[in-house]
């Protein structure tokens, strides 16, 4: 069968270049170590069924198809998509051609849970799709709609490759003869959505220092408090707590009564949740501080100034709380020792009416829970 040949051929093809993507971002993304902070793309092998109307004259109404697209990141939730399929509709009874379709269209995806964990999602879309059928002067290129319903595994290994299924309705314009009508199909589809591009990686090298010293009388010992918090270093049991909290006499957070300190140093870009560079150095430092205190337990605590409405304040400063717990726990703190919490402009700490008062209400806060 010429066309059933042509159409194996267009499959296998299809099948290389994708194995081909797929070990390429496989293989960049098992050299990561640390999640980017920044949204990334990514690419999806979807084998499919396909359910076929039964208006189309002739066939089976049993098909099979592949499609593959590209996606891109909008928000922790919106994101968009490109696609292109084939299908093959079996003819019923056989005949010396099958029945084929090519399309591509792009679509809008939702995602009912952000972060990274597994998510449920619902899609929308549109494109253009050929139906190539016998007689050839049958064969049109019709615009088609769909709508779909699926769900995302969270990722598997350092790969971050991530198993998905979807079920698709699509309708499109194409009609063969009198009073045919419009196409209804549905379509079954179980494949793999892969990330593209390099995670941050990020290394500590620890270098030993040797220091030779030499006593010649005897004196009192230097006393050396490194964290500021009024225990010397010999008696501190919590050597690396922020600066600014409260502390008890073995020189570890306060968890009797409630404390908190301004994280100096965490800004971010403008009108953005997206974290500067030199924020990093600062939230390294928070991560030691939790590290050497597991069983503390702090929020995370994201305030504006009063420019702009409400609305739009409480949820910038949800996001960018948000972005900080990510960045914690990426540096390897259990999330469920962090609550991130947005505040808006609720409350300031100086006068909103001076450009002073205002860069003062911009901040984020870390709050002793326990």
């Amino acid at each position: 069968m010429l066309y059933g040949t042509r159409t194996q051929k267009t499959f296998t093809l299809a099948a290389v270049v994708l194995t081909a993507t797929a070990s390429s971002a496989v293989s960049a993304q098992s050299e990561s170590q640390q999640p980017l902070q920044e949204a990334r793309g990514y690419v999806f092998v979807l084998p499919h069924y396909l359910s076929a109307d039964a208006n189309r004259r002739g066939t089976s109404e049993d098909g099979r198809g592949m499609a593959v697209g590209y996606g891109h990141p909008l928000s922790e939730r919106w994101s968009w998509e490109v696609q292109t399929f084939a299908d093959l509709i079996t003819v019923q009874p056989a005949t010396s051609t099958d029945y084929y379709r090519y399309g591509a269209g792009v679509d809008m995806k939702y995602r009912f849970r952000r972060g990274d964990g597994a998510s449920p999602f619902v899609l929308v879309g549109a494109g253009l799709l050929h139906n190539d059928v016998a007689p050839p002067t049958a064969d049109a290129t019709d615009v088609f709609a769909n709508v779909g319903l699926g769900f995302m595994t969270g990722a598997l290994g350092k790969s971050e490759l991530r198993l998905r299924t979807e079920v698709r309705y699509m309708r499109d314009r194409f009609e063969t003869g009198f009073l045919e009508g419009e196409k209804n199909d549905r379509r079954f589809s179980l494949g793999v959505q892969i990330p593209l591009g390099r995670r941050e990686v990020v290394r500590e090298v620890e270098r030993e220092v040797v220091r030779e010293r030499v006593v010649t009388q005897t004196v009192p010992a230097e006393i050396v408090d490194t964290d500021h918090d009024g225990v010397p270093d010999q008696n501190d049991r919590c050597p690396g707590t922020l600066e600014g909290l409260a502390t008890d006499n073995r020189g570890c957070a306060a968890t009797s009564r409630q404390s908190s300190v301004r994280l100096d140093g965490v800004t971010f870009e403008f009108n953005s949740a997206q974290l500067t560079a030199s924020a990093s150095e600062t939230l390294r430092r928070v991560a030691d501080a939790l590290r050497g205190e597991p069983n503390l337990r702090a929020e995370i605590a994201g305030h504006t100034d009063s420019v702009g409405s409400d609305e739009y304040n409480l949820k910038l400063s949800q996001d960018r709380a948000n972005s900080v717990q990510q960045f914690l726990v990426a540096q390897g703190i259990d999330r469920g020792r962090l609550q991130a919490r947005g505040y808006g402009e609720g409350r300031p700490v100086a006068d909103n009416g001076s450009a002073d008062g205002r860069d003062r209400n911009r901040r984020v806060e870390f709050v002793v829970l326990n």
